[in-house]
């Protein structure tokens, strides 16, 4: 804003502020120096008709207004006083006490209210800082019940996934012993074929169940994040019909404090989840940013996106919006991140987008 301009605004914030006090001031000048009349008692109800404009300044303007204004009535009213212009037939001592009353009405006055302005502002900020600690108390607490949560089921994860497993490898190593008696030909081969890729399955399940529940914290060491992302988005690009990989990567190092090998799972995992989303014809994101305490790596892509259940969802684990999906890839994730001291967070939009976030040393 120009000089000019800004003198214009705060020019019309004062007008419209203290107009009516100015035009009440004005009009009992007036009535004061046309009144012929030298009644005693009428020039007094003009006298103190001067205190409405008075404490009216008080209120919109505090100590200040309070201040200006009396001044103002005082130096419109000494001309009136002292004969000047029209006539004011009371004591030269009652005027003059008059106008020192009209200071200390504007100044007591405009002190209150400064005082009382400053009490609600203080109030205000009381309130929000309340408000504050109440969301904070209430995120706390939804922590508190999804931390018990996922530690329930990664107990129970581990004791289903020990239990399962030694009978799946029994089943698994008996499928493949009769595979030897049933040839390619056989009509049998076929449903051999498919108990087989059935067990490898559950046991790739079973995996990431005991995975979910023994994550543990890694050495945390400073790392560069941007040779992780690249690392992910090579690894994709060669993957079977990949979806188109952009990488808005900064050319130097951008160090991070964390375990190298769990931040590339995290980045892996959602990298894949991300080009699953997009499809052939789709296109995934990788996208760093970075600032005084920590870096962040964003995987955007182009496919529906999060509605809203999978946001109030998000990490939860056996929640997945994908068709025989367990999202404990997801939870594993948000273990891994949290471990970290990082953070990992969905964001609604067009298209699914996740921040992973991590410290800087």
């Amino acid at each position: 804003m120009t000089p000019d301009r800004d003198i214009r605004s705060q020019t019309g914030m004062f007008w419209a502020r203290y107009r009516l006090v100015i035009m009440l001031v004005l009009l009992v000048s007036f009535l004061h120096y046309n009144t012929a009349i030298h009644i005693h008692a009428l020039h007094g109800i003009y006298r103190r008709l001067y205190y409405f404009p008075i404490i009216l300044a008080a209120f919109r303007g505090g100590y200040r207004g309070g201040l200006l204004s009396s001044l103002f009535v005082a130096a419109l009213y000494i001309p009136h006083a002292l004969g000047w212009i029209g006539f004011d037939p009371a004591p030269g001592i009652e005027k003059f006490l008059e106008m020192a009353l009209y200071l200390a009405v504007g100044v007591l006055t405009g002190t209150l209210v400064d005082r009382i302005n400053a009490s609600r502002a203080q109030l205000a900020r009381t309130a929000e800082a309340l408000q504050d600690t109440l969301d904070e108390k209430e995120r706390m607490e939804a922590e508190l019940v999804r931390s018990a949560r996922l530690a329930a089921v990664g107990r129970l994860s581990a004791g289903l996934a020990h239990e399962i497993r030694n009978p799946l490898a029994s089943i698994q190593g008996a499928a493949e012993v009769l595979g030897d008696d049933f040839p390619p030909a056989h009509p049998k081969a076929g449903l051999l074929q498919i108990l087989l890729q059935e067990t490898r399955r559950l046991n790739e399940v079973l995996t990431r169940f005991l995975a979910f529940a023994r994550s543990e914290p890694g050495e945390a060491v400073a790392f560069d994040l941007a040779v992780e992302v690249r690392a992910v988005g090579d690894l994709l690009e060669h993957s079977p019909e990949p979806p188109r990989i952009v990488l808005e990567v900064p050319s130097g190092e951008i160090r991070v404090i964390g375990n190298r090998e769990q931040a590339r799972q995290v980045i892996l995992n959602l990298g894949l989840n991300a080009a699953q989303a997009a499809g052939a014809g789709g296109t995934v994101t990788f996208v760093i940013e970075e600032d005084a305490g920590q870096a962040r790596c964003i995987v955007a892509d182009t496919g529906p996106g999060f509605s809203p259940e999978a946001l109030a969802n998000f990490g939860t684990p056996f929640y997945s919006t994908r068709n025989g999906g367990t999202g404990l890839g997801l939870a594993t994730s948000l273990r891994l991140a949290e471990d970290m001291g990082g953070s990992l967070d969905a964001a609604p939009g067009p298209g699914g987008r996740v921040v992973f976030t991590l410290p800087r040393p």
